[in-house]
């Protein structure tokens, strides 16, 4: 079932969604609801309130347009307009005046006939978002898992941008791989734990270690450019999204989001739904604009939760005269509730060396001492903190007495023979 909601109670999503079978969409404004009214395929129900200040005459209008195309209404009267609830009760309208977000859900999940699903599991969920592309963002969630991974938790990747599937070629991943769009295709009762768990793709070379490490899965949409006609809508990909949130056996979920946030609100969504989202920031000045389109975008969509966003900065490129700490201080002074994961250095050498090898390798493997990789395990231990994650391994130790015994250790041997 597909469920508009119009509505700025705190809280009040999220409690939806976790009713079973339920893809809810959250647009802002009423004439985006208008819109979605008058699109070829309308949703099954909505529900609108006066707390965004939306007069009430608005609120009638949008509820007849509803009627007229066959699409369930329930209406929230507890402002100004709660004077005419008893006439939208008169009139045949499900009607209330409840601002608890629980107690509304369970509301609307009566109305609807939906009961919420009891015992499933909600994992930390960070997305990883861009307002353009070639930003770093594909990069920055390779590195995050990797780094996750490395401090012992089972990461499970997924690849939402199809427009351009950066992670296949990122994580050599094999055509054969299966894709979860063929899953969407199957519909909505099937986008469930048991449903999903056949299209996760588990590859060997990022299997949990002797060490201690982790794993890395991946939910991978199309092995190339994928079609416009396998595109989803958003509300499939909200009901995937709880599909997901449900599985066993990991400790977060990290999802590539494309940048085209306005269609595809997925990082917006994961904010709203009490996510987290990283947006990398290189210092650049279309780079940072980007950024500054994002962040103004949940300062209006969920602007109670920007303490969930968080920057990840990236070292400029030889040449550019900008530095990350002027970047960084105009932020922080626009944006005070936004935090700081650090900065990621530049290392084209370890950078061309994981492309050019023959299968899969991180960078951590390659640099395990370098700059690259101190600020790496930096940064994951600051994304920790941000997203209530637990690690089961203790930062990795890079400082330069290690680098300088792990080359003794090697040395040592030679040294012996030759004497």
């Amino acid at each position: 079932m597909e469920l508009i909601i119009f509505s700025a109670i705190e809280g009040l999503q999220a409690e939806v969604e976790q009713l079973r079978d339920v893809a809810v969409l959250a647009p802002s404004r009423i004439d985006q609801v208008q819109r979605l009214l008058s699109g070829s395929r309308p949703p099954d129900a909505l529900y609108l309130d006066d707390s965004r200040g939306t007069p009430l005459a608005d609120l009638w209008d949008v509820t007849a347009r509803a009627q007229q195309v066959g699409v369930r209404v329930m209406l929230g009267l507890t402002g100004p307009a709660r004077a005419a609830l008893a006439d939208a009760q008169a009139a045949g309208l499900p009607a209330t005046a409840e601002r608890n977000p629980v107690a509304l859900a369970d509301w609307i999940g009566v109305q609807i006939g939906r009961r919420r699903g009891h015992g499933t599991q909600r994992l930390p969920v960070i997305a990883i978002g861009a307002a353009k592309g070639g930003i770093g963002k594909t990069f920055a969630t390779c590195v995050l898992a990797e780094g996750l991974r490395r401090r012992g938790l089972d990461v499970l990747v997924w690849d939402s941008d199809i427009s351009n599937p950066g992670l296949v070629p990122a994580f050599r991943i094999p055509a054969s791989a299966p894709s979860y769009l063929h899953l969407v295709q199957r519909g909505p009762s099937h986008w469930n734990p048991t449903g999903i768990q056949p299209f996760i793709f588990q590859p060997e070379h990022t299997r949990a270690n002797q060490q201690g490490w982790g794993r890395i899965d991946l939910l991978i949409g199309s092995h190339a450019v994928a079609r416009a006609e396998n595109d989803l809508r958003l509300p499939d990909w909200q009901g995937l999204y709880q599909g997901i949130l449900a599985l066993e056996g990991y400790d977060v979920v990290l999802i590539d989001t494309p940048p085209d946030y306005l269609r595809r609100p997925y990082a917006t969504h994961v904010l709203q739904a009490g996510g987290s989202v990283v947006l990398p920031t290189p210092p650049g000045a279309r780079e940072r604009m980007g950024v500054g389109h994002m962040l103004e975008h949940f300062s209006e969509l969920a602007p109670e939760r920007l303490e969930r966003c968080s920057l990840l900065f990236m070292e400029p490129e030889r040449g550019v005269t900008v530095t990350v700490g002027m970047v960084a201080e105009l932020f922080a002074r626009r944006y005070p509730r936004v935090g700081s994961l650090g900065t990621l250095p530049r290392e084209p050498r370890l950078a061309s060396l994981a492309d050019e090898h023959d299968g899969y390798i991180s960078m951590l493997d390659l640099g395990p001492h370098s700059c690259f990789a101190r600020a790496t395990h930096q940064v994951v231990e600051a994304l920790c903190a941000h997203a209530g994650l637990q690690p089961r391994l203790p930062m990795p130790q890079t400082v330069w007495w290690y680098r300088f015994a792990e080359l003794f250790t090697r040395r040592a041997p030679i040294l012996a023979m030759s004497s």
